[in-house]
């Protein structure tokens, strides 16, 4: 079979058609009892959709052929699943279902499109295109043609596809005509012993993984939006993990064709999360995988336990004495007292362990000239997320502490992270400079009242976080250092845990950082899991009392 005129070479349907094309035959849904809802449904099938849309391109030989086919995959996929009840056999019976419906496609097929690959530059063209022989050859050739460097791929489609003469493509490129002639017939050589390779699209193909960026240094994550909002790319840095990949290898596993992920591996090589020897690539950060988390928990669970039975005695037995420092808000109620005691010892205990032997005075530094520690997690299953404004640093006579419980925060520090204006307003709040504030201010002031960190009492503008002076700080901080210290002594013996298990499940090449990423991992381990059991025993309620902020504090600066 030879083909003739121009190919249409490579393509995919958008996210956003693929999603109207599968919302066409969208079938009501059974409820009831465990079946998989539709909810989920709809999720696992939009997760999975540039895979379906590669199976579908691959296997025909035009635009409209591949929409057929992939409406016809959904309407199968929708009207079966309906029924399915365990969705961890969701992906199993997904691609069951496209192979089914494919070679009933491919039976109604009366004729095939044929076209023809015009050649004057190299004279073995004639034995690369007698490989041609069926429909399945197409497939492969289609297969290889996705996986071609773009160099290669570049010249191809000039040469194929747009009729460009090799002096036309020299001028486009840049490039000599015989360097052009080269490519040409390099492309088909290496098209030519691809197709007789076998490839087989890895797991992630059809079973995408989900990657979290976390971040612990100077700066906003500037990773979080690289990351976390981009399937390809989390994928990519799986893919890389425990093996060094080429490009062609990438794009097999993750069952995406090499043109539509080049720039994504580029972005990641850029930004240091990829590293590049020769022509593989391996991932540069240690990924926490869920094998490691259930494996670390069972480890881990006595020794936070403890921690969280030493916090609640302290609270229990020292209340009054916690009261008498003085500090502003003293008088808060029971509930947001024991969040703030317990959230400023866990900080402390934790920011003396970390100082003393993990975390160097210079964290490594980013592609974005930052010193930042960066890691990644498969799953996570909620958090402190942390903040220090420094006075002196934000040129204001206040500093603040925050660490909002992800799950149902008491606030969002991100209000006033990088808000200079907030944090000035507050400043003069704390000090009760609130008399002639100009319309801005009164704003400002407004919203604080509505989001819950401030309070009018009294006709006068208060904050609704405790406030310390630093003699009150010192105080309490004293009050509190036989509890941080025992709690400091059991991080050390959470992270010595968390450090064995952990060079288990990391690769070679990623050894080295395995005490870093350790300490980092401690912070959530030895202070948000201890935080959760006392949460879940009823002890720390998150029904937040109106007019309280119970897990930051200011502090007033000398």
């Amino acid at each position: 079979m030879m083909f003739r005129g121009k190919i249409n070479m490579v393509f995919f349907l958008t996210k956003s058609i693929f999603i109207a094309l599968y919302r066409q035959k969208l079938l009501k849904s059974k409820t009831g009892g465990e079946i998989l809802k539709q909810k989920e449904l709809d999720e696992k099938i939009t997760a999975a959709s540039i895979s379906i849309l590669s199976y579908c391109v691959s296997r025909t030989s035009n635009q409209q052929d591949a929409e057929d086919l992939a409406q016809d995959i959904l309407y199968e996929i929708v009207k079966s699943a309906a029924n399915l009840r365990d969705d961890r056999a969701f992906y199993g019976f997904m691609w069951k279902v496209a192979g089914n419906v494919y070679k009933q496609w491919y039976r109604k097929k009366l004729t095939v499109n044929v076209c023809e690959l015009t050649d004057d530059v190299h004279e073995d063209y004639d034995e690369f295109a007698a490989v041609l022989e069926d429909n399945s050859d197409t497939y492969l050739l289609r297969r290889e043609l996705m996986l071609l460097s773009e160099k290669y791929r570049r010249a191809t489609i000039l040469y194929y596809l747009e009729n460009k003469t090799c002096v036309e493509i020299s001028q486009i490129l840049s490039i000599s005509e015989s360097m052009v002639k080269y490519l040409l017939f390099k492309s088909r050589k290496i098209l030519k012993e691809g197709m007789i390779m076998e490839r087989n699209f890895g797991e992630q193909s059809y079973n995408p993984k989900n990657l979290n960026m976390m971040y612990m240094g100077e700066g906003p994550n500037k990773y979080w939006d690289l990351i976390n909002t981009n399937k390809i790319r989390q994928n990519i840095l799986w893919a890389c993990y425990n093996d060094s990949l080429n490009e062609d290898e990438i794009a097999l596993q993750i069952g995406v064709s090499l043109p539509y992920i080049e720039n994504d591996i580029k972005t990641l090589t850029d930004v240091w999360l990829l590293k590049k020897d020769g022509n593989h690539y391996r991932t540069n950060i240690i990924i926490l995988t869920e094998d490691f988390e259930q494996e670390k928990a069972s480890k881990l669970l006595p020794i936070q336990k403890e921690i969280a039975e030493k916090l609640k005695e302290f609270n229990d037995a020292n209340e009054t004495e916690i009261r008498n420092v003085g500090f502003h808000k003293n008088d808060m109620s029971l509930t947001s007292l024991n969040w703030h005691m317990i959230t400023m010892m866990l900080f402390y205990a934790y920011s003396a362990v970390g100082d003393k032997f993990f975390c160097n005075e210079t964290r490594p530094v980013t592609a974005f000239g930052e010193h930042a520690y960066l890691w990644g997690v498969e799953n996570v299953k909620g958090g402190f997320n942390c903040c220090t404004i420094n006075a002196e640093e934000w040129k204001a006579t206040i500093s603040m502490f925050f660490m909002d419980w992800s799950s149902r925060p008491n606030l969002h520090h991100s209000d006033f992270y990088a808000n200079r204006k907030w944090v000035k307003m507050y400043d003069k709040i704390v000090h009760g400079d609130t008399n002639n504030l100009n319309e801005f201010e009164q704003e400002i002031v407004a919203e604080m009242i509505h989001k819950g960190y401030v309070i009018n009492e009294d006709e006068r503008v208060l904050p609704a976080m405790p406030v310390y002076t630093n003699e009150q700080l010192t105080n309490m901080v004293e009050l509190q250092k036989p509890v941080i210290d025992e709690i400091g002594i059991l991080f050390e013996k959470l992270h010595k845990e968390i450090v064995a298990v952990l060079k288990n499940h990391v690769p070679t090449h990623l050894k080295s950082q395995v005490n870093d990423i350790a300490a980092m991992g401690l912070f959530n381990d030895g202070t948000f899991v201890p935080a959760s059991l006392l949460n879940q025993s009823g002890y720390l309620s998150t029904e937040w009392v109106p007019g309280e902020i119970a897990t930051s504090y200011a502090v007033l600066a000398e």
